[in-house]
């Protein structure tokens, strides 16, 4: 490996390089020799077609710095070639934690507009379902609307379908009160289920506060962690409805389709039954509601 690079084994002092130290020397001359993505960019803008090649590359390799290749694919998307889609898209398939490269091979998708990468965007959106992180499908979503098409329609409408399931399990799940009701907050119960029933002045147990609230060992307030992060699955929805409604046209057919063979919830139904109307450029009528005319004739 050394000597096809022709670098000499022995140093200025006579002695041979560690194994370690000669792959540290690999990787500073290959990363000093390689022009800055920006300089690259501007060199295809003025003409010089090799360089879209080499931005590519850049993008692809995972051996290459991660902020580096962040910015290649910034640059994919602005340059707007659609010979860098299969880059992007097999980006989307890569197993890491981190979505700030994804995120960006998603923008550059969306800027380049070539349906052909809907397939491999709806593949990542149901391996993110495995995530707690929904940066990506917050992402990906606004991008199937960009990309339009059939298959687009098909994924946002299986995705508001989803997020159907989901918010109404949701809802079924939150706790009532027996005699009102009214939906409990977490806070709520909390209340209800301490020890809380201690008159004022009664001796409290070791770790709990004369009302039942947590409390070191020295006695001061201990703060209660957070319950729960934010639901982001209304934000989702949401977008999935913007998104199909961007898609047009080609989005009707699929959501009659889907109306005529499957099972759906009113909501769900309802929902696509507004994005058709949205589509179509109709204003949905709501119902009218009369005022009760008074019968006192003063």
């Amino acid at each position: 490996m050394i000597e096809r690079f022709n670098i000499p084994l022995r140093a200025a002092t006579g002695k041979v390089p560690s194994p370690g130290r000669q792959w540290v020397w690999l990787l500073t001359i290959a990363l000093s020799s390689c022009t800055s993505v920006s300089q690259m960019q501007e060199r295809y803008e003025a003409g010089d077609e090799t360089q879209l090649e080499k931005i590519t590359t850049i993008a692809l390799r995972q051996d290459y710095p991660y902020a580096t290749r962040r910015t290649a694919a910034r640059a994919l998307g602005e340059i707007g070639d659609a010979r860098a889609v299969p880059v992007l898209v097999s980006i989307l398939g890569e197993f890491d934690q981190r979505t700030t490269l994804k995120t960006e091979a998603l923008l550059a998708l969306g800027r380049i507009g070539d349906p052909q990468a809907v397939t491999g965007i709806g593949r990542l959106l149901d391996r993110s379902l495995n995530d707690t992180n929904e940066e990506l499908r917050i992402a990906a979503i606004p991008v199937l609307g960009q990309l339009g098409g059939s298959e687009a329609a098909t994924i946002l409408v299986n995705a508001l379908g989803y997020y159907d399931i989901i918010m109404m399990s949701t809802q079924q799940r939150a706790p009532r009160g027996v005699f009102s009701g009214d939906e409990q907050s977490i806070r709520d119960l909390q209340d209800s289920l301490r020890a809380g029933a201690r008159r004022s002045g009664e001796q409290s147990e070791f770790g709990m506060g004369s009302f039942g609230t947590t409390s070191p060992m020295f006695g001061g307030s201990m703060a209660m962690p957070e319950q729960r992060k934010v639901d982001p699955t209304p934000q989702e929805r949401a977008l999935a409805h913007t998104s199909l409604v961007q898609v047009g046209e080609p989005a009707i057919l699929v959501i009659q389709e889907f109306l005529s063979l499957r099972e759906t919830t009113v909501s769900l139904r309802n929902e696509l039954a507004t994005i058709l109307q949205e589509i179509r450029g109709e204003v949905p009528v709501e119902p009218a509601t009369t005022e009760p005319q008074s019968t006192d004739p003063g």
